[in-house]
């Protein structure tokens, strides 16, 4: 498992981001119209969530905005952006293709529940990156 000096425990974590979730609401800035520019750690983290899967569960991207303070409107949206970015590219494209041929039909690509160790790992990496 983890080491117990790298990570706090799960069951601690998933209690310390109940409490967040209980005052999201308040957290985030509701007025409309206003678009703030992402730091390079958070979109390094939501570049390395990316590279895990292109479509994260709901509980994974609300987990993800309370550790690295971006309303989930937003990260979902910036999937969206990046998908189809990457798709104008050519990248999706491939993989899109490898996927049908291997199964034989047209399937959506499955939505991911990425752990919130596994987020904290990711997030702890990409601070390592810019100290």
């Amino acid at each position: 498992m983890f080491p117990v000096n790298n990570i706090v425990k799960h069951k601690e974590w998933e209690a310390a981001l109940g409490l967040l979730k209980l005052n999201r609401y308040k957290r985030y800035d509701t007025r409309y119209g206003r678009q703030i520019r992402k730091t390079r750690l958070q979109t390094n983290v939501l570049n390395a969530v990316f590279d895990i899967t292109k479509f994260p569960s709901t509980s994974t991207i609300v987990d993800l905005a309370l550790l690295i303070n971006i309303h989930p409107k937003s990260i979902q949206k910036w999937f969206q952006n990046t998908r189809q970015t990457s798709k104008k590219k050519g990248r999706m494209e491939d993989e899109e293709e490898a996927s049908l041929r291997n199964e034989g039909k047209n399937e959506e690509f499955s939505i991911v529940d990425i752990s919130i160790p596994t987020l904290v790992l990711l997030i702890e990496n990409a601070k390592k990156q810019f100290p």
